[in-house]
């Protein structure tokens, strides 16, 4: 079951996390258009009828890019306006946090000039930076073309994280960027498959940003640690999640945890205790990853 949680005040989660500050987080750029993908993922062979299916958003800039999920915002914005609406009645909730299985917390910034990939992902309402390594895909271009979106697309071929790709890209839209981790082509990659056709990413449209106030840039003052670190310390957070919510929330009576499931339904802690202690002792289902090779 998928759940989300609105947690109304932050409070950094301090654990054994080695970290520093990277010279990347003062870098930003200006989003100079976006690009939708309908992302579509077999995260269990055994059910391929019940991928993953997500809808994720790519914003350009001139020298960097930032991936993100496009249904996580939307969500986001959905509990704005309720939080918005609890404010006008005079309840003190001010601040707020997603999470559901099946939604990408994480967001992804490249930067190809300085040969540059980072990770930003989240333990509860605390944002830390991961670097990881550059991406380097050597694309072989084929003569095959066709109509994407209304954009004349050229096909190519290449090998990231254990699976050959087949992408099209169109030189009509000259960024060197495309889905998740895919880039490096003469310009941007509207569609993207693997052989399998186990990951997809397909083109849900593009838009300039015209008179754009979005920033490609990390959050300010986001440390920095290893994925092996940040896995442990999320691990540990997760292990006593009701206990830290709890912790976030100051000791207001006006301010209160809400526990809901993807149909809305309100959750009883005692729900929720039993549902995280069914998912902790479920079988990882996960057995086909993005990156077959890590």
């Amino acid at each position: 079951m998928k759940t989300f949680f609105f947690l109304k005040r932050s409070l950094a989660f301090f654990g054994t996390i080695g970290l520093a500050f990277s010279a990347f987080a003062q870098e930003k750029d200006q989003a100079l258009a976006s690009v939708v993908y309908d992302f579509i993922h077999v995260t269990d062979t055994n059910k391929r009828e019940n991928p993953k299916k997500e809808s994720m958003i790519l914003y350009l800039g001139k020298f960097m890019s930032a991936y993100k999920s496009k249904t996580l915002a939307l969500k986001l914005e959905e509990i704005r306006k309720e939080v918005g609406e609890e404010n006008d009645n005079g309840n003190k909730r001010k601040l707020f946090s997603f999470n559901s299985p099946n939604v990408s917390n994480d967001e992804l910034f490249l930067n190809p000039q300085k040969q540059k990939l980072i990770r930003v992902d989240k333990i509860g309402p605390t944002a830390y930076q991961i670097p990881e390594d550059y991406p380097i895909i050597n694309w072989k271009i084929t003569n095959q073309t066709k109509i994407i979106g209304g954009y004349n697309c050229q096909q190519a071929f290449g090998e990231f994280g254990g699976r050959l790709y087949t992408v099209w890209f169109t030189p009509e839209i000259p960024f060197p960027y495309g889905p998740w981790k895919l880039h490096g082509l003469p310009g941007l990659i509207l569609q993207a498959s693997d052989a399998k056709n186990d990951v997809q990413f397909n083109y849900g449209g593009f838009k300039k940003e015209l008179d754009s106030k979005v920033s490609i840039a990390l959050p300010d003052n986001a440390p920095q640690t290893t994925l092996k670190d940040f896995m442990k310390a999320k691990a540990a957070f997760e292990k006593n999640l009701m206990f830290n919510q709890k912790a976030i929330a100051p000791g207001n009576a006006n301010t209160r945890i809400v526990l809901k499931d993807q149909s809305g339904r309100q959750l009883s802690e005692n729900e929720f205790k039993e549902m995280m202690e069914s998912r902790a002792n479920e079988k990882n289902p996960i057995n086909n990853p993005l990156e077959l090779n890590k």
